[in-house]
């Protein structure tokens, strides 16, 4: 063969080859260059490589459980001379599993590859393109590679890009001894041909990678991304398995040997079939967690990608010490599919493997009083079999489920509502039911179920997990858990901590002309909603009203507090006849309402959050707008220039709090759980001062966040601050990020 290197001094040489690679630069160093009959033009940097960071990792399906993927087929494995069953589920998972190992040696020997654990060597073929055309008598390239340096890979020939004139299409394959049967050896032909080894242990995870054709003048490190062209076959358990030795697990029947296109990245397998078996003796107790492995990383299985043939078989001998028998147990798998670059995990259980999973692959949830708005999906379940999902109690809180259709209205909100009450002339608050659904969810058959999970506030000190145990009705076995990450505040000193997941921004709020106003026009909409909302106003200019009469108005501010509003700024033009009067129009005239003097404190954001909250009873406005938008067919508009009091920066801190929703005459209101005299939220907007020495490594902050101080003096802006640190004035109207913060219990 001709090989197109260069010949000069070792030690320039070498330097060279080094310099070039560490640099990725491109030189001019004609002057060491020789000539070569067989190139035109100048050669410049000698050829190298780089492994692409999304070549040779797994993705998704590197779990020990191989839950990260799909269930392909669920079937049972059968005796052929008594009743014993083993329940097998195949879960088909991105990727080739690669269990931790630490001895390098076993990459030889069957154990997956990985990006941390990459074969040694690998080799590389350059075919070759002159002027357009391919050099059919040679290749440019054919040798086996080994790392130099970070991530740089060479052969110990040097090879030299061979200019403009020239296109180069690179082939790699790892590993490189023994692996192949048959490798191309012209450029006519572009076949690995591949047995697969009897011995488990000898079986090769073979990559392979293919980039598109390069410039001869590339000049820089080719980027080389290896894909696993085999299918990985494992054995673990499931979540329930029988005391006993699992003696071998066998594939029966399947093809083992073919042809590997490096140009099209296709298989092309023979007809002919072979067994492979592994004798195990793998002691099993009966309490295995689920995913435990059947078989070591060293005895995957590394199949050929193929459609499963007839008479193809799973077969695992089993000995029961609960019976003291030995049995062979089998399955057919023809016409089940063994995807390329994939794992096919087979999970062995004496019961059925049901599957329940979260829409959210990795729920992770913020340290505040926190909602998850999830599906539970199901399947694999016998039609009209119920089930339940459980959820745990947290430093004696409970964690609830709850359909999302039965949500009440302040929790579809964003509010973390607890429970529903009522006052009592004793002066307390009597709890008369859940506003957030109960510990246990019910259900039955397959599907995907919209669920909202309430989680009640983490202010330990590390993140926790929370746990949602499934049970199938008539067992007390937990057939899966569902588990959910929550956060735990980040301390940041002064006895401080803030949330850590940043909502959507949000203005500052209280932002308002002299003429500001907000009209609903409501004759188009439905006759019941326009007398709801009628009687909801009259309701509460009637509690302000009765909040100073003797006895009933001390029951009231105990449960409500002292700011119900007296509505004098909100204007309703009804028609009709008592008791069915309808709105016409309402008008919420909030350029009356002064908002300076409010929120000032530059150390205190309790108070600054509390006083915006209750500011001239605006929860109660609060209340009539969120019903009014909830009245199909309304019609808004808005006078003079304003934000709507809906939506500021201490709401969506003080949502972050539990809440508890008070009935009172066939009507609801918010208040912070404990009643009235639980006046400061935990959860809360920082002042300007608290907000100083912020900082997250995990979820810093980034661009402007709002303080809850306000400028004083001015009605038109708030304190901002920086993720550099710095504070500064900035217009209530503008949007910024919110990070809430909670003092430490």
């Amino acid at each position: 063969m001709n090989e197109h290197r260069k010949r000069t001094n070792l030690t320039t040489s070498g330097m060279a080859a080094v310099l070039s690679c560490l640099l990725f630069f491109s030189c001019n160093n004609e002057d060491i260059l020789e000539d070569n009959s067989n190139i035109t033009g100048n050669a410049c940097d000698n050829i190298c490589f780089g492994i692409s960071p999304d070549g040779n990792v797994q993705t998704r399906g590197n779990t020990v459980s191989g839950e990260d993927g799909y269930t392909s087929e669920r079937f049972v494995l059968r005796s052929q001379d008594s009743a014993d069953t083993l329940c097998v589920r195949a879960i088909v998972s991105d990727g080739i599993h690669s269990p931790v190992f630490g001895d390098r040696q076993a990459i030889t020997r069957g154990t997956p590859v990985s990006e941390d654990n990459f074969y040694d060597s690998f080799h590389v073929l350059a075919y070759w393109k002159k002027n357009g055309t391919l050099v059919e008598e040679q290749f440019y390239m054919d040798a086996d590679v080994t790392k130099k340096g970070n991530n740089l890979w060479s052969s110990d020939r040097t090879y030299y890009w061979p200019g403009a004139e020239h296109i180069l299409q690179f082939y790699a394959w790892a590993p490189v001894s023994g692996a192949f049967e048959t490798e191309p050896t012209t450029p006519e032909s572009t076949t690995l041909t591949y047995t697969v080894p009897s011995d488990a242990a000898d079986q090769k995870d073979i990559v392979v990678a293919s980039p598109d054709e390069t410039p001869g003048n590339y000049n820089a490190a080719q980027s080389l991304t290896f894909n696993h062209i085999c299918t990985a076959v494992r054995f673990v358990t499931g979540s329930q398995m029988q005391p006993g030795t699992i003696r071998s697990v066998a594939l029966k029947g399947v093809r083992h040997n073919g042809s590997y296109d490096l140009a099209t990245g296709e298989w092309t397998l023979n007809d002919n079939v072979t067994n492979f078996t592994q004798s195990l003796d793998k002691e099993m107790s009966g309490n295995e967690t689920d995913g435990t492995e059947v078989a070591t990383g060293e005895a995957t299985f590394m199949m050929l990608p193929q459609t499963l043939p007839t008479n193809a078989k799973v077969e695992v001998v089993f000995y029961s010490t609960v019976t003291n028998t030995e049995r062979t147990l089998e399955a057919a798998i023809e016409n089940m599919e063994w995807p390329q670059g994939k794992t096919v995990t087979y999970k062995l259980s004496i019961s059925p493997e049901y599957e329940f999973k979260l829409e959210d692959e990795n729920p992770v949830l913020d340290a505040h009083y926190d909602i998850l708005l999830t599906k539970l999906i199901v399947s694999d379940i016998p039609a009209g079999m119920g089930w339940t999902v459980t959820a745990p109690t947290l430093n004696d809180e409970e964690v609830t489920i709850q359909k999302q259709d039965d949500m009440n209205s302040y929790a579809k909100q964003g509010y973390w509502t607890d429970s529903y009450a009522k006052g009592t002339v004793s002066g307390g608050l009597q709890i008369t039911g859940s506003a957030r659904g109960e510990q246990v969810y019910r259900g039955s058959g397959n599907g995907e179920f919209p669920i909202a999970v309430f989680v009640p506030e983490n202010i330990g000190e590390d993140s926790r997990a929370v746990e949602l145990s499934v049970r199938i009705d008539g067992s007390d076995d937990i057939v899966q858990t569902l588990t959910l990450i929550q956060l735990a505040p980040n301390w940041y000193g002064n006895g401080i901590g803030c949330e850590r997941i940043e909502s959507k921004q949000v203005p500052w709020g209280f932002y308002w002309d002299e003429n500001f106003k907000i009209i609903y026009d409501l004759e188009s909409c439905n006759d019941d909603d326009r007398i709801s909302i009628r009687r909801y106003i009259e309701w509460t200019q009637g509690l302000h009203d009765a909040s100073g009469w003797p006895l009933i108005g001390w029951l009231i501010r105990l449960i409500f507090g002292d700011d119900i509003p007296d509505l004098s700024f909100v204007d309703i033009e009804e028609s009709g006849y008592w008791p069915n009067k309808k709105a016409d129009k309402i008008t919420i005239n909030l350029g009356s309402l002064s908002t300076e003097g409010i929120a000032e404190s530059e150390i205190d954001g309790v108070q600054n959050t509390r006083e915006i909250y209750n500011f001239a009873g605006i929860q109660f406005v609060n209340e009539i707008i969120n019903r009014i938008q909830n009245i199909p067919g309304n019609q808004v508009r808005t006078e003079g220039k304003g934000v709507f009091p809906t939506n500021n920066a201490s709401i969506a801190c003080m949502k972050l709090n539990s809440w508890d929703i008070i009935e009172a005459n066939d009507e609801y209101i918010l208040s912070l759980t404990g009643g009235s005299e639980v006046m400061d939220p935990k959860w809360y907007l920082p002042a300007k001062d608290e907000i100083l020495g912020i900082s997250d490594e995990e979820y810093p902050l980034e661009d402007n966040h709002w303080t809850s101080t306000a400028v004083k003096g001015n009605n038109e802006r708030a304190y901002k601050y920086s993720a550099d640190g710095t504070s500064s004035e900035e217009l209530r109207n503008a949007e910024l990020k919110v990070r809430a913060v909670r003092k430490k219990p």
